[in-house]
């Protein structure tokens, strides 16, 4: 047994600072409106420690526990960055008669995290938009008081997949302390150098994201109704991402972050709102936004030996025995779902037994009754990653919400609903919750559901302590389920109380108000997912869900 006994002191020291500078220009003169702004910013961040060990120490009283009667030491001196930032803003701003509009800005950002021969960027962007209703020859009227078009186009820099370590140095003391960190792969000893943990790339430069969008607003009916309509087509290009190098991790150093791959994303995005005043007690709203994404990657950046288009694949999308689930293919949604689809359940050993190839043997030679039926895409006989099939995405096609409220003389209320379609989830917490395999975790009341010679109809395979089906333990389709829901994101109700404040003249004079209100959140979800949550990002490891919050409180101004 280690019987040994350590102490950690860790000391550091974060250095920070942050300026802006902004200076605007606005004027007006004749049927003519101009405003300018330029903006500097920049930014310094870094962060220097130590870390000291201590082991073996031969009383362990509270009052001897400090490293000058540690047995051994050891020093770990870490840096992170220093990573700086400079930005320089320029806008210039135009309109006339309030018809035309024309809007130009620039950006440049330089980043101390890339490389030295690529660390600025360029990102420029335009906006122009004419409001046909005040032109001479747009009769306005009750039912049409507002038509306006637009249009913009404008790029933007990305550098979040950038740690803000990349490029630091870290100073290793000995190969025994610090291991493989450094590829050394013998047993010498190497003393006070410096070494960087990730594969530097050179040539690493700004992920950008270019966008167009059309767009058409209008207002209706004396201005009670407005509308929004707009069309977008975003690419995102010089995607940043570690290259796949399948190199041992004794080797060091984490691979290189490269620029590789495009992704797009089209769709349209509606939005209305209603309100009215019936009279001077009541008056109510109504409000409602609905958006659709399609999202494809239109340049997947690598190649196979035989020329066709690569896929990257989400190592990290497994779940203890269940293998990586998500890949992403040229023409597919990014992290796309690749699984092996299941046809049903095998209602008898001889059913199974009779699920054979082209020659006669058994596809799946240890399924038995109850287990899952895998479908052997390739048909090469056996079940295995080359039978994964597209199965879906986790990004939402489709994004809605929609708001209502009324007041009626000091009482207020409101109600906002959220919720998407289309997107799915893998529930992968159901390896375990439905599983009898795996010993260490509660399970659910539904694995009382599961299929036996006497519940033939569930979907949930049969109960087994070593699972030689590999039912829990494959990536299939069966941990997949829809994920669109329907939520009550919020309702609030409120009673002014300012008459209570116009008895004292001083609270009077500041127009001051007061109202006491009751609000929750999250009330309730209508959704098919059979996890605790579907609004869990597409993968649901048992992950929390959102709380039901309830809240009472005055509001005083």
């Amino acid at each position: 047994p280690n019987n040994s006994n350590s102490l950690d002191v860790t000391n550091y020291r974060t250095d920070a600072w942050k300026t802006e500078n902004t200076l605007t220009y606005d004027n007006s003169f004749g049927n003519h409106t101009v405003g300018a702004l330029f903006s500097t910013t920049a930014d310094h961040y870094n962060v220097r420690g130590l870390k000291v060990n201590g082991k073996n120490f031969a009383d362990e009283s509270p009052y001897l526990q400090y490293l000058a009667y540690a047995g051994t030491t050891s020093a770990t001196d870490y840096l992170t960055g220093p990573d700086a930032n400079v930005s320089l803003v320029a806008r210039l701003a135009y309109s006339y008669d309030d018809r035309y509009f024309v809007t130009a800005s620039w950006r440049r950002d330089y980043a101390g995290r890339l490389p030295k021969e690529n660390n600025f960027g360029d990102f420029p962007a335009a906006t122009l938009a004419w409001k046909i209703s005040n032109e001479k020859f747009f009769k306005k009227s009750d039912f049409i008081g507002m038509l306006k078009l637009r249009a913009s186009w404008g790029r933007v820099g990305n550098l979040g997949s950038i740690d803000y370590n990349y490029k630091s140095l870290l100073l290793g003391t000995s190969y025994w302390q610090e291991q493989a960190q450094y590829g050394v792969i013998n047993n010498a000893t190497w003393n006070n150098f410096v070494y960087n943990s990730t594969a530097m790339n050179r040539n690493l430069t700004w992920e950008t994201s270019e966008q167009w969008d059309l767009g058409l607003d209008v207002e209706l009916f004396k201005n009670r109704l407005a509308l929004s309509f707009d069309y977008f087509d975003k690419r995102t290009f010089n995607l940043i991402q570690k290259q796949t190098m399948n190199w041992p991790s004794s080797i060091g150093l984490d691979p290189l972050l490269i620029n590789q791959g495009e992704i797009r994303n089209r769709g349209i995005e509606i939005q209305a709102n209603w309100n009215d005043r019936v009279n001077k007690d009541f008056s109510y709203f109504v409000s409602g936004n609905f958006s659709y994404l399609k999202n494809c990657v239109s340049d997947i950046g690598v190649k196979n030996a035989d020329g066709s288009p690569g896929v990257w694949t989400d190592s990290d999308s497994k779940f203890r025995n269940i293998p990586y689930t998500r890949q992403t293919a040229e023409g597919e949604p990014l992290n796309s779902y690749y699984l092996i689809k299941t046809d049903g359940i095998f209602q008898s050993d001889a059913e199974a037994a009779a699920y054979v190839d082209k020659n006669g043997k058994r596809i799946q030679p240890n399924a038995v009754a109850g287990d899952l039926k895998f479908i052997d895409y390739n048909n090469d006989g056996k079940i295995d990653d080359k039978d994964r099939q597209y199965c879906g995405s986790a990004t939402p096609k489709i994004t809605y919400s929609f708001s209502f409220g009324a007041t009626y003389k000091k009482f207020s209320f409101s109600a906002m609903f959220q919720g998407v379609g289309g997107a799915q989830a893998f529930y992968a917490a159901k390896s375990v919750i439905l599983s009898d395999a795996d010993g260490n975790f509660n399970r659910v009341k539904d694995i009382l559901n599961a299929w036996s010679p006497t519940n033939t109809s569930s979907n949930i395979p049969r109960l087994s302590m070593n699972d030689p089906n590999s039912n829990f333990s494959t990536a299939s389709d069966w941990y997949l389920e829809s994920a669109s829901y329907l939520r009550l994101k919020n309702l609030t109700l409120s009673y002014d109380l300012t008459d209570v404040l116009q008895k004292w003249s001083h609270l009077r004079e500041r127009n001051s108000r007061m109202s006491v209100f009751f609000s929750g959140e999250n009330l309730f979800t209508i959704t098919d997912y059979s996890g605790m949550d579907p609004e869990c990002g597409g993968w649901d490891a048992m992950k929390y869900p959102v709380s039901r919050v309830f809240s009472f409180g005055v509001k005083l101004t």
